[in-house]
Parts: structure tokens; sequence; C-alpha cells
């Protein structure tokens, strides 16, 4: 995509970010690149996305009909709206099929020039979500990739991977993903065949799996940990 039409996409992001401060996270791919682009030894793998996604209040989705024209897809268990040309899939707070709730993707959000999205740990549970339903496609091929940029941001931003916010969340086929993400081609495919480049990718997201196994026998009998009353 042009940068300029990115850049227009970012610009409606932007819009209905400030409309709606605290009522609207963004996630899927423009979440990611966000994480990606804001520090400095990931942006060069930031990668533009054609659409936006994000996860809404009650409160917001109410107000928002007032001022948009939105859609539903009842199949989907999710909503559409086009603004500025570009298509947003909106996922609404206990209307969507998210696996991870609304006030914990909210209450462990991050700020990145007033768009808030959602937090590298819930990002890769809902994108590892996406892959299992898109795996052998090119969308499933992106969403491996957003996985290990998601690891290599964690790794490399002096920000602790939290294992402890995405475990509760993980089921028996989301942890044999883990595996086929560090042993599929796609850490290859991201570094451009840099051999190097690709065995830190595969070493930084092997952290993570490992991280996120190892409390995984805790989180099966304690629940999730609540959302902060202070957002970030």
């Amino acid at each position: 995509m042009p940068d300029k039409e990115f850049e227009s996409l970012l610009s409606a992001c932007s819009e209905v970010a400030e409309l709606f401060p605290d009522g609207i996270v963004f996630i899927g791919g423009i979440a990611v690149y966000m994480h990606a682009t804001n520090l400095e030894e990931t942006k060069e793998m930031a990668e533009f996305t054609h659409d936006a996604d994000f996860y809404i209040s009650l409160a917001a989705m109410a107000d928002l009909r007032d001022m948009e024209e939105v859609t539903q897809n009842r199949r989907l268990s999710r909503h559409q709206m086009i603004k500025r040309g570009f298509d947003f899939d909106i996922y609404t707070e206990r209307h969507s099929s998210l696996i991870v709730p609304y006030d914990m993707v909210a209450g462990y959000s991050a700020l990145y020039e007033g768009i808030r999205v959602a937090s590298l740990e819930h990002l890769l549970v809902l994108k590892l979500e996406a892959f299992l339903n898109r795996k052998g496609s090119s969308k499933g091929e992106k969403d491996a990739k957003d996985l290990l940029r998601i690891g290599a941001v964690a790794a490399r931003g002096g920000q602790s991977f939290r294992p402890e916010l995405a475990a509760p969340f993980m089921r028996d086929e989301h942890l044999k993903l883990l595996e086929l993400v560090y042993r599929g081609p796609y850490a290859t495919s991201l570094a451009q065949g840099n051999a190097v480049q690709s065995k830190r990718l595969r070493g930084e997201f092997s952290d993570i799996a490992d991280g996120i196994r190892e409390n995984i026998g805790c989180d099966r009998t304690t629940p999730p940990p609540k959302a902060p009353r202070h957002r970030m």
C-alpha cells in the first residue's frame, strides 16, 4: 500500500480514537503496526495494513451508531463501518466472540500518538485465534508474521512479556500454533532470507512460548487477573 494511503488510514483511526479515547482499543494488524513502528529496533519490520479492527465498549458503541453508518455482521459477531474509504471491523463489549474480554483488553492497553491499542500479551492471544482460522492462507501467513513481530517488540523494547496475561486464554490448539510459528517458514520470510535475523526472531518467539507454557499449569486452575482500575 502506498505510504500516503496508509497515512490516510492512520488518520481515520486517529479520528475514531479521538472521539472515544477511553472506549475504543485497536486490535489486529493496525495494533501490531503501532507497537512495532514506535520502537526503533523493530520499526523496519512494521507492515502496513489495508483496514483496521477495534474493540469498543457498549457505551461508546451506542454513541458511534449515532455518528456513523454501522452495519451488523451476525455470522461473524461483529459490526462494520467505512470511514475515508477504509473498512473497519468493530467488536463490541459482551457481544463479540473475541476470547479476551473487553475490560481486560482495555485495562492493559497501550497508547501511541492518541491511538489506544491492545497489549502485546492480548494481541498475541487474538492473533493466535485469527491464525487458527486462517492458517494456510495469505492472511494466515500475515498473522504468523505478526506473532513474530510481537515477540520481537517484547524482546527488544525493554518491556518484559507478561505471560500471565495471555496464559488464561490459551487452549491446546493455540499451544500447537506457537510451535507451528516457531518451526514454520515465517521467520525466514519475515527476515527476507537472512539466517541470522531469522534465528533471532525464532529465539525471541520461543522465549514467549516457553513463558506461556510455564504459566499454563497455575492458570488452568486459577481465574485470570483482573483488569487494572486505571488504564495505561
